[in-house]
């Protein structure tokens, strides 16, 4: 079988089959899924002609084990489908040579029918298929965690359509060494308070231990910006009338409070830290707190040979106003493209990746939370302490979302501009306020541009 896609692979990739798909592809940019749905339920997923329906499917095939699973969920759909037939491409190599990949067919309107790219410049480029028509009348729709429906949804600013369905979730999280904090008679952190008190006791320089380390290269805007709503409690980005809220008294009390601690309750290099060094630091028994989401739990598991005694996930301590708060979800997810051909077979296919036992080996593979809920209830989910505190975390009905802008077009652009902003405070050469004020400045632009 491997084999087969293999050579689907090539064959996708080459030129001349590029010609021929042009060639044979009819736009149905006008069906939006009404009749569709009716005959997906029906099991139609022949085409017209009654020859089988072709579709295309790309995924990121950074690992080898990730392209496996994409190849075996293939084979299966096939042998359950078998008027359908599914090209698979996996692009090898990392995220980015995948998106590219994605952009170049998309500039030859030659979009895959399902991909797994999910992003606001999509939907203004008109590539994508709304799916609520189908989405209202799956049989299974309420298997599918609400909180990931309605980011997906949040990413139409305008008219609030689905246009991808989620498959898994990540928390953002405290890893902290709890062999540290129990040799300290300190309980794991749960407010704020709790966590610059266990900062300052954990560190020991002598010993060349630190409470905290900081993110303070690649990625510290992000990680920056998640720690301060947590902290501030503010679930909304923006007032009514357009200000940022991030230079919000409250978050700039925590900005001082946490990037006051570099140098003092943290190594001196953090000061260009990206993930891989935050991480090193933590698995090297440097420092006893770091900040990231559950897809660093397969390092650490290494790292730490699996001794849960070493590292643990705990959610962010409750904010200021007493409520704990989670950063938005990450709008992501399965899409289905507007120039597809057979988009009742597409769906079929979209919704068997989202089926319980494919949900579950595909979030089991990544480290992440299925977003069909009976996947998230395992056994290999509910058995692992970070990933059932992580699940506990995203279903828990006292949880509050803030209200992250992922739909700004420069969004990230925005962080790239204040990440040496952000080094800055730590040398001491700019304020908390100072930061913020520029900070509020750029994305209140973004919003004005919407």
């Amino acid at each position: 079988m491997m084999g087969k896609h293999k050579a689907k692979r090539t064959a996708l990739v080459s030129a001349a089959l590029l010609l021929l798909l042009a060639g044979c592809g009819g736009n149905n940019g006008g069906n939006t899924g009404g009749n569709s749905a009716a005959a997906a339920d029906n099991g139609a997923g022949k085409a017209a002609s009654g020859e089988k329906a072709k579709i295309s499917f790309w995924a990121a095939a950074v690992t080898t084990e990730r392209n496996a699973f994409f190849e075996e969920i293939v084979k299966q759909f096939e042998q359950e489908n078998p008027d359908i037939d599914v090209d698979y491409l996996g692009v090898p190599g990392d995220l980015a040579a995948y998106e590219q990949k994605v952009n170049v067919a998309i500039s030859a309107d030659q979009a895959p029918d399902v991909m797994n790219d999910f992003k606001s410049d999509l939907l203004a480029r008109g590539v994508l298929e709304p799916l609520d028509t189908y989405y209202e009348q799956w049989a299974d729709k309420d298997l599918i965690n609400p909180e990931l429906i309605a980011s997906n949804r949040k990413l139409d600013t305008a008219e609030g359509k689905l246009y991808a369905l989620p498959y898994s979730s990540q928390t953002w999280n405290l890893w902290v060494r709890p062999d540290w904090f129990k040799e300290a008679g300190l309980a794991l952190p749960d407010t704020w308070d709790q966590f610059f008190d266990a900062v300052a006791k954990l560190t020991d320089k002598s010993k060349d231990r630190y409470g905290l380390s900081i993110r303070g290269g690649a990625g510290s805007a992000n990680t920056l910006e998640m720690l301060m709503y947590a902290y501030s409690g503010i679930t909304d980005y923006f007032t009514a009338d357009g200000k940022a809220t991030i230079n919000d008294p409250l978050n700039v009390e925590f900005v001082e409070k946490y990037l006051g601690s570099y140098n003092i309750y943290t190594p001196e290099d953090d000061l260009n830290k990206g993930w891989s060094e935050l991480a090193a630091t933590f698995q090297s028994g440097k420092a006893g707190i770091v900040v990231h989401n559950l897809g660093s739990a397969s390092s650490h598991e290494k790292a730490f040979g699996g001794d849960y005694t070493k590292f643990e996930a705990v959610p962010f301590p409750k904010s200021v106003k007493g409520y704990r708060e989670h950063p938005g979800l990450m709008p992501l997810g399965l899409t289905m493209s507007k120039s597809a051909k057979n988009k009742d077979a597409v769906w079929k296919f979209m919704t068997f990746y989202l089926s319980h036992d494919i949900n579950s080996k595909y979030g089991k593979l990544y480290g992440e939370i299925p977003a069909n809920t009976e996947a998230a209830g395992d056994e290999w989910v509910q058995s692992v302490p970070y990933m059932k505190s992580a699940s506990d975390l995203l279903n828990s009905q006292e949880t509050k979302f803030s209200d992250v802008p992922y739909y700004l077009a420069g969004y990230s652009n925005v962080q790239k501009s204040v990440e040496p902003l952000i080094q800055k405070v730590m040398a001491k050469q700019l304020t908390a306020q100072e930061m913020l004020d520029q900070w509020a400045s750029l994305l209140e632009q973004e919003k004005a541009a919407q």
